[in-house]
């Protein structure tokens, strides 16, 4: 007589062997015996698929049957803050009275809510309060370990990672949390010891398969980072802050096939420095003979690809897609970040890469150079604090650079964004101040950054550009970069006009900048 095989049973069995559709389906079988678990269950790997819509009905559902019921709330506040409704996710979560078994989960449901609700201060306060009344609850720690990444205080963020997994070593979330900030630290060895061990644990768990990518590109493993970076859309779908939103195509994925004579849609993903760094890959996909190529991009770089990549249709990214896309015979799509991995240029360091592969227009670079040089003087771009306040450990105090760059002989110009009273004070008679360029013209940005010699840079789209457009480039990166730079190194073989200064690890710019100085003033 066969035995009895448990529907819930099943289903967890096949969410663990990382078969995430067969799970859905299965937990999904077992709505009539589990109505309320079953559904939560169901919802979290609808969410692991991308499937947000799918996920809020199953949550919907769940509250409808059981509105006052902790499981179906935590259910509904973890699920709602996900698809956006970050107020709906709030309101449920604090139903869920202090005593009750699931209060601690509805606090770090809770935390994650401020801050995709972009209130990271408030979550950290309110997660430091949880703690103090649970302070053995991993899922409170974790929250905590990822506000505080979100805050730059990484030493503190590892802490909370490593507290998390000393309750529950089986935390597959910890284990990437803490490879993703020992990365940020400069400890790639340990990022990718924690990496693999969250994917021993977890079979194939795509947030820690994508942290472990960028671990493994920054110590030069470029085979297995390009593959393993193949998650990052998965890891998305489980959690927004991590990986790249993957567009959908009615077209086979292309992974290497010949392209002669054969066309293919290559869409942009992550942000506008990403989309440039990837477009990198672009020349060799039109080398292979590939016709017709379409390219979708952030908008903001249409028209500097279009005239950068000579016979490519470029379209800009929109929803639902650009008709252009539609009308056009293609074989093949890619996301323009997986080109790395199926061109495999990676085999030969990079070497087929050009030194400069985007084009800025002519007529604004002769007239931004003729504006700022009447002779021979060497003309330098100076770009030193990121926009992004939650990127501030990338920015560098102008007042640690300023003099460095401006001395007798040069025109040191402003490609900085956004200037404070006191850096324009600070930057007299010292700096040519422009009207700020406008964020949504990528292509006007481009034409001033190409009318300098050299352009000296913290890691922002100034530099990305500056570096594609073949302009040397003087990059000063924090002790934390991501990937993108290779940890500690010189040079990148991605941008063969770049030059690298790292911060040291105590926070100081003193010698990165002095190193860059000398470099400066030699040549």
């Amino acid at each position: 007589m066969s035995k009895t095989v448990d529907p819930l049973q099943e289903a967890e069995r096949l969410a663990a062997a990382g078969n995430t559709k067969a799970a859905l389906a299965q937990f999904k079988a077992a709505i009539d015996g589990a109505p309320i678990t079953a559904r939560a269950r169901a919802a979290d790997m609808a969410l692991e698929l991308g499937e947000a819509d799918q996920a809020f009905a199953l949550a919907e559902e769940a509250w409808r049957i059981a509105p006052n019921a902790p499981e179906a709330l935590l259910l509904m506040g973890r699920v709602a803050w996900r698809v956006g409704a970050v107020d709906d996710s709030l309101a449920c979560l604090d139903r869920i009275r202090r005593g009750d078994p699931l209060w601690p989960l509805a606090q770090a449901e809770r935390g994650a809510a401020l801050m995709a609700g972009n209130k990271p201060v408030e979550a950290y306060t309110d997660l430091r309060v949880a703690l103090r009344t649970d302070p053995r609850e991993p899922a409170l720690w974790l929250a905590l370990g990822h506000v505080l990444m979100s805050l730059d205080r990484l030493d503190e963020a590892e802490d909370a990672y490593r507290n998390t997994n000393d309750l529950d070593p089986a935390s597959v979330r910890a284990l990437a949390g803490i490879a993703d900030v020992c990365l940020k630290l400069g400890r790639p060895d340990e990022a990718i010891e924690a990496g693999e061990k969250a994917l021993e644990i977890s079979g194939n768990n795509p947030v820690a398969r994508t942290i472990l990518a960028h671990a493994l590109l920054a110590i030069g493993r470029d085979g297995e980072g390009w593959a393993a970076y193949e998650a990052r859309f998965d890891a998305n779908n489980i959690d927004p802050r991590v990986g790249a939103k993957r567009r959908d195509f009615d077209l086979p994925i292309w992974t290497g096939a010949p392209l002669t004579g054969k066309g293919m849609l290559v869409w942009g993903e992550g942000s506008p420095a990403d989309e440039i760094r990837f477009a990198a890959v672009i020349p060799e996909i039109i080398r292979r003979g590939t016709e017709p190529l379409v390219v979708e991009c952030d908008s903001r770089m249409q028209t500097l690809f279009e005239r950068s990549f000579n016979g490519v249709t470029v379209v800009a990214r929109t929803s639902p897609p650009d008709d252009a896309i539609g009308k056009t015979q293609l074989h093949f799509q890619s996301a323009v970040g997986s080109l790395a991995l199926h061109t495999k240029i990676y085999e030969d360091g990079y070497q087929s890469l050009s030194r400069a592969y985007l084009e800025a227009d002519p007529a604004k670079v002769a007239s931004w150079r003729d504006r700022w040089s009447s002779g021979d003087e060497r003309v330098i771009g100076l770009s030193w604090r990121h926009p992004d306040p939650g990127s501030a450990r990338r920015s560098i105090p102008l007042e640690a650079v300023l003099d460095a760059v401006a001395i007798p002989g040069r025109v040191v110009v402003s490609l900085q964004r956004g200037m404070t009273a006191e850096e324009r004070d600070m930057a007299a008679d010292k700096l040519l101040l422009e009207p700020d360029p406008d964020p949504a013209d990528v292509d006007a940005m481009a034409a001033r950054i190409a009318a300098c010699d050299v352009v000296v840079s913290i890691d922002a789209l100034v530099a990305h550009l500056s570096a594609a457009l073949g302009i040397d480039t003087r990059l000063l990166l924090d002790s934390g970069a991501d990937a993108r730079w290779g940890l500690g190194k010189a040079r990148t073989s991605w941008y063969p006009t770049a030059r690298l200064y790292w911060q040291d690890h105590d926070g100081s710019w003193r010698r990165a900048v002095e190193r860059m100085k000398q470099a400066l003033d030699g040549g």
